[in-house]
């Protein structure tokens, strides 16, 4: 017994008209959900630069003790074997990015809308319980401007 290739009984053409069609463009491109600079979050090492750091009150580093110094080298010393994305996702709740035309200090929102108009957000790194620095992340590295030492550029509730 042969087989017959089986052979559909009509034949319907295919019409143009019914290939989907969108009934607007939408504009622009697709932009993901996700960070907006993914690259801030590569896998690049930390690294920082100091030449934005401020010596005037009240966040200056001119305030800082030998030992001060030494507790903050230590600090970035060890966050330097981290990548970005170790720092702020991965420990995103000690250190993190700040809108910074919402910061709580008058003093510091002032200074970046001065200074820094072209930056959305300061970035914080935890130092030691309430002490912080803060600064703005730049072709892969972390310029330090402020030395929050009572946690007061975004001062968090107590628990």
């Amino acid at each position: 017994m042969s087989r017959d290739k089986k052979k559909p009984k009509s034949v319907i053409p295919v019409s143009e008209k019914k290939y989907p069609k969108t009934s607007e463009r939408v504009p622009g491109k697709k932009i993901p959900v996700i960070a907006e600079e993914v690259s801030l979050y590569d896998e690049r090492k930390a690294a920082w630069r100091v030449s934005k750091i401020q010596l005037i009150d009240p966040y200056g580093w001119h305030e800082l003790d030998a030992a001060g110094v030494s507790r903050i080298k230590e600090k970035l010393a060890t966050l330097e074997r981290n990548t970005w994305k170790e720092i702020f996702v991965r420990d995103a709740r000690f250190n993190h990015q700040i809108q910074s035309d919402q910061l709580k200090c008058p003093i510091a929102r002032k200074w970046m809308a001065d200074k820094m108009q072209d930056q959305p957000y300061l970035w914080t790194i935890r130092i030691t319980g309430t002490e912080r620095i803060w600064g703005i992340l730049s072709e892969g590295a972390y310029q330090i401007i402020f030395w929050d030492p009572n946690h007061l550029i975004w001062e968090a509730p107590k628990k």
